[in-house]
């Protein structure tokens, strides 16, 4: 999903669920995959293109998606693309020792992002 097509998702109007406009909706941990490129601020090679799992607490995905777009560019990212997402909210822990640790990460601050350090090879 690209940064255009999240947008387009934010802008939708929400389904009724037929609860009260003041009730917080609840939070939850969404985990995302990202491709993304490399700017200065990143201290990698500038154009390398990288894998980037994102975790991130949000009351539901599209405004997950949306953090994590704003997040990724501010810390200098460009050409975000997202792969792959979902709600990990309630699951085990992740055998993955760093994924985990960004896990839980990101339930203490709202967010956490995991940078592959290897560059994405390019697909012929």
């Amino acid at each position: 999903m690209s940064k255009a097509q999240a947008a387009k998702t934010k802008n939708q109007p929400k389904a009724a669920a037929g609860k009260a406009e003041s009730a917080k909706p609840q939070k939850r941990l969404f985990m995302m995959l990202f491709e993304a490129t490399a700017g200065a601020k990143t201290g990698l090679r500038l154009g390398g293109r990288h894998a980037i799992m994102v975790f991130m607490v949000a009351g539901e995905q599209r405004l997950a998606i949306a953090k994590a777009f704003k997040g990724l560019e501010a810390t200098g990212w460009s050409g975000m693309e997202m792969k792959k997402g979902e709600d990990i909210t309630g699951r085990p822990r992740l055998k993955d020792k760093a994924l985990d640790a960004s896990a839980l990460k990101a339930m203490q601050k709202g967010a956490a992002f995991l940078v592959y350090k290897n560059e994405i090879k390019g697909q012929a």
